[in-house]
This record gives structure tokens, sequence and C-alpha cells, in this order.
């Protein structure tokens, strides 16, 4: 057995590590002395899905706050044995985004995602609660190294948790690819791997205490570890690929992307993403190039290349676009799919300060085009199902009329009126005999949903293309007509100026910056949105619908249903996600596609 020491806050911590069958004896007396224990996997790299290509465990780790076990199961079947054992043989296991080591463990261990989530504490979790703010936010972060800096040990985060980038530097390779490469018994690895569970379990007993009261009496806790469950088990599940259409895309994209690359070619710029090349090119153009970079060097981003009325600044900007997107979704997709053909996304069920989820991976769904089918028919429901996806209707804007009690606001979806073209009547007049909506509805439209999300004027501007004149009069129109909403607005800045913070219906403290108190509304509506989002994946996974369940898109649900009992189901799933927040009801529709998701962005189209 080799022992490591490490100072943690001046106090001296041990990692064990077994080197032969013979050290078991020693841990097992330990697992069996300590039911509460700190967990975590040190694995190949972070697609557990593709252990048919090579994804493997390499240790794991068990420990309390001032001392750690690792076993490194690569190497010996009985280390790995052990390993099982323990994580059968705990009480309560503390990891930090412990989804992912559940992940591990089904996929390298056998120990299922069902056994594990009932007694997996999950420290990312609690941070949330505690705090969601990221690093650039001024808030502690949600990565362990930012934890461990802000509540443990500054120092220690630096010299254990950044040891990495140092290993990776001494075997001279980059950070990303030296999780295969490292020895098994290198000792700052080792020294790395066996802090984890330590910090782990240390960052429990600090957060928890930390949560606030009326989180915790509203259920919060139990709530966000059985999201997290349910989300890992559509993670678990997948998405299948049309392998098919996606590279009829890839090619076409390559296509396009030559092209544009050709016209910047004949420009004089021999490569689209050289920033030099391209100044340089500007510059000799006559063009005059002010914006800096943080160290003082000339700028060339998008929002210089929309400033260029240039043929080269257009060539330039479809060239790069045609990249990306073969890149980011259809070559991401091809690259990640495992063995059968399915693509794993990563959902990270607590994603922004407001708790709104959020995907990444093979399948970064938030960033595909708006209602176009064009990316999504590259993910097919099972053979002999349909895609059926059932979204909320204006779910934001109810949320708002429910908590403002806005009886203007209440009295049009009671009476399901065009709030739309309620707010255009309120700043531009009247409609004229025979129309059926307003002439301005745009700009009712854009105010309606620019202040939900915290905007002002301007965003209805660029976001909805609303002339400054009548965004302006619009947005002065919502606040006076409205009159409950800026009450409400009001009084979530008053909470906010006065503590700090402001509390959501369901007990979530969201931080609110005192230099942008007008976004504590947003945060609220955002927030609440998306704990109705939640609280019907959890209502769904109740009735048995998780294994026909495959994304949360924003308030969207997406479903893979056996086709002959689509129509059936859909209603069923429908019905369990609408609730009634404040005495107002947020429904719930379905549309009904073919095999692919685009197919059911293709219906809806056909309908307008």
């Amino acid at each position: 057995m080799r022992v490591l020491h490490y100072k943690i806050k001046h106090q001296r911590v041990r990692i064990n590590v077994a080197q032969t069958a013979w050290d078991l004896d020693k841990f097992i007396d330990f697992i069996e002395a300590n039911p509460t224990l700190g967990f975590d996997t040190e694995t190949s790299g972070l697609d557990w899905w593709n252990s048919d290509r090579g994804f493997r465990i390499r240790l794991a780790q068990f420990g309390n706050g001032v001392e750690s076990w690792v076993l490194p199961v690569e190497v010996n079947p009985q280390f790995k044995a052990a390993a099982i054992w323990a994580l059968r043989k705990a009480t309560r296991l503390i990891a930090h985004n412990g989804t992912f080591d559940q992940h591990v463990s089904e996929r390298t261990l056998g120990v299922t995602l069902e056994e594990l989530a009932p007694k997996m504490l999950d420290t990312k979790i609690f941070a949330h609660l505690v705090d969601p703010r990221g690093v650039k936010e001024f808030g502690p972060g949600a990565k362990l190294e930012e934890l461990v800096k802000f509540y443990i040990d500054a120092t220690a985060a630096e010299e254990v948790k950044g040891s990495m980038t140092a290993i990776a530097k001494r075997y001279k390779v980059k950070k990303e690819a030296i999780w295969p490469l490292v020895d098994t018994w290198d000792e700052e690895y080792l020294l790395y791997a066996g802090t984890d569970p330590i910090w782990a379990y240390r960052l429990l007993h600090i957060l928890l205490p930390k949560v606030p009261a009326r989180s915790k009496a509203k259920g919060l806790i139990g709530w966000e570890h059985r999201l997290a469950h349910v989300t890992a088990l559509m993670e678990r599940t997948g998405y299948i690929v049309d392998r098919e259409y996606a590279e009829r895309r890839i090619a076409e994209l390559k296509v396009e992307e030559a092209k544009w690359v050709g016209v910047a070619r004949k420009w004089g710029i021999e490569n689209v993403n050289s920033n030099q090349q391209l100044i340089d090119a500007f510059l000799r153009f006559g063009f005059r190039l002010t914006k800096k970079t943080k160290k003082g060097n000339l700028a060339m981003d998008a929002e210089v290349l929309d400033s260029i009325d240039h043929p080269l600044a257009e060539a330039v900007k479809k060239a790069t676009k045609a990249a990306k997107w073969r890149k980011t979704w259809f070559e991401a997709a091809i690259n990640g799919m495992d063995a059968c053909g399915r693509v794993h996304a990563s959902i990270n069920s607590l994603g922004a300060r407001t708790a709104r989820m959020s995907i990444s991976g093979a399948i970064a769904a938030q960033t595909f085009p708006a209602g176009d089918g064009y990316v999504r028919h590259a993910f097919l429901a099972e053979e002999g199902h349909v895609t059926v996806s059932i979204d909320f209707g204006n779910m934001e804007l109810r949320v708002m009329a429910a908590a403002s009690q806005d009886p203007t606001m209440l009295k049009a979806f009671y009476a399901d009126e065009d709030l739309h073209n309620l707010t255009a009547i309120a700043a531009f007049g009247p409609m004229k005999p025979g129309q059926t909506k307003h002439e301005k509805r745009s700009a009712g439209k854009g105010t309606n949903f620019a202040i939900g999300f915290g905007g002002t004027w301007r965003a209805v501007t660029d976001g909805f293309g609303v002339p400054e004149e009548d965004a302006k009069r619009a947005v002065d129109a919502f606040w006076e007509t409205y009159v409950g909403v800026a009450k409400f607005a009001e009084q979530l800045k008053a909470e906010a100026r006065r503590t700090g913070y402001i509390f959501t219906a369901t007990g979530r403290r969201l931080p609110v910056d005192r230099r942008r108190l007008y976004s504590a509304l947003n945060y609220y509506i955002q927030s609440t949105a998306r704990d109705i989002t939640a609280r019907a994946i959890l209502n769904l996974h109740a009735a048995g619908f998780t294994p026909w369940m495959r994304l949360p898109v924003h308030d969207e649900l997406v479903f893979s249903f056996p086709k002959e009992r689509a129509a059936e189901l859909t209603e069923k799933a429908a019905r369990i996600m609408e609730f009634t927040f404040k005495g107002l009801l947020i429904p719930a529709d379905g549309e009904i596609g073919d095999r692919s998701w685009g197919s059911v962005l293709d219906l809806e189209d056909s309908k307008h």
C-alpha cells in the first residue's frame, strides 16, 4: 500500500493507494467504518457511453473528510470487485457532478443508476442551491476546483485540482489528452484523484447548512436530486442518429464552405479563420478598424465583420457559418455515436443562475435554429415509433400574469384573447375595421417577450425587427397597461435591493446584482417556468413515461412514442404536464410527427 499525505487548511489528510490484494482488508475496514463516503472516479475521458471505443474506468476513490482510498481498478480485477462492493455497501455517497460517476459506475462496474441514485448526494446541486452564480458573475462557480477555491482552500485548489495541467505539460500533451495516458502510479495523479472524495465530503458539510431554510422546507434538495436522476435516465437512453441524413448535410456544408473560401481567396485571404490576414486585408481596402481586444490588438470578430460592407466580409461570414454548422451539429452527432448508433446528450438539470436546464455534447439542442427542422431531422424516434413534441403554451407570459396577478393580463388569458394584439392596441390604438390582427402586433409580441426575458426596447428592436420608435412606444404602453406586472417588478426589485436576492414560489433563492435590479422579474419568471418543466418531468417519470422521453428543451419535451399509441400517449402526457400556477392554467399541447424530430416542425410550418 502506498500512502500519500497532503495538508488542507493546515490539517493533514491521508491517501491510501491499494497496490496489492493484501491491502483490501484495510480498505474493507475503512468502508465498514464509514457508511457515508465521498466518491469519485478517474476515467480515460468523458464519453462514458463509448466502452466499445476504449472508454474505461481507471481509478475508483472513496473517502471521508481526512482520509481516502484509491483503487486502481484498471490493473486488478480484485480492486474492481472491491469498488463494486463498496458502492453497494455505502449508505450514502457524496460526489461532485455525481451523474457522471453514476454513468461510469453503471457502464464499467455494473452498478446501475437505479441502485446509486437513491444514495447519491451531489455537491453540485447543493452548491447551486446555496449560490448559483458563476465565477464570471462574482460567485463561487460550479466546478469542483472553483468550489474548493471558494469554500475550502484556495492554495490547495491551485496545487492539487490544477495539477492535471502540470501533469499534461510533463507528459508533453494537451490537458484533454492526458486522462488515458498518465501512468496509473504517477504520484501527482494519485494525489489529484485521492483528494477528490475528501473535497466532496467536506463540501457537503460546508454547503448543507448554507442551503436556505426556505429551500429546504420546500423540498428542493430532494426535488433536484430526483430530477438529476430522471435526466440521467434520458441521457442513458440516448437518441438515434440518422447517419445518412447527417452525412448528406455534412457534404452540402463542405461544398458551401469551399465556395465561400474560394471567394475569400480571390480577395487574398488564404485562411478565413486568420484574424491577422483579415485585418491586413480590410486595412488595405481602406476600412477603419477601431475595436480592440483585451490585449490592445485590433479585433476581428462577428461584430466587426457585420459592420463592414464588403464582399470579403460576407464570404468570411458564410464560410465560417457553414463550417460551424457542420462541426457543431452534424459531425458532432456522428462522432458522438455509440456502437448502437445513438448519441447521449449531457443534460445539465441545473444550468443557468435561474436553474434553467441546458443541453450540451453531441446534441447541442439549444443552439439548433428555432422553428426549423434542418438539424432536428438528424435525430430519430425508435423503429416503429414517431416523434412527439409537447410544449407549454405561453409559459413565461402566463407565469408573469399569475405571479403578478395583473388583472388585464389575467383577463386576456381567461378570455383566450391575443395578448400580443392587446399590447399593440394599448400602444398604437384600436384595430381598423375588418382587421383580425393589429398591424403593429409584432411590436406587441416583441415587447411582451422582451420584458419577460429582462430586455428593454432595444431587445424589441434587435430581436423582432421593430423600428426603434415603435419599440419605445410599445414598452411604455406595456408598463402603463399591465400595472400589476409593474407593481410586482418593483416588489422584486425592492426585495433584491434590500437582501441581494429574491425567492421564487418553489423556495429557490436567486441572487440579483445590485447594478441589474431590473433582472429580478426575468429571474423569477425564467426560474418558475423551469421549475414547472421540472415538475412535469418528475410527474411523467412517476407515470412511467421515462423510457419514451428523449430531451427537455426549455419549455418543450421530446418523446419517442409507439406509432399506434401516439395519440393516446400524447394526450395523457400533455394532461400530466399542464399545471395551474396561482390560479392560471399553464396548458401543454402536443404535436405528433413522423419518425424524425424535424418532422414535428415541418408539420407546424404546414399549418401556417
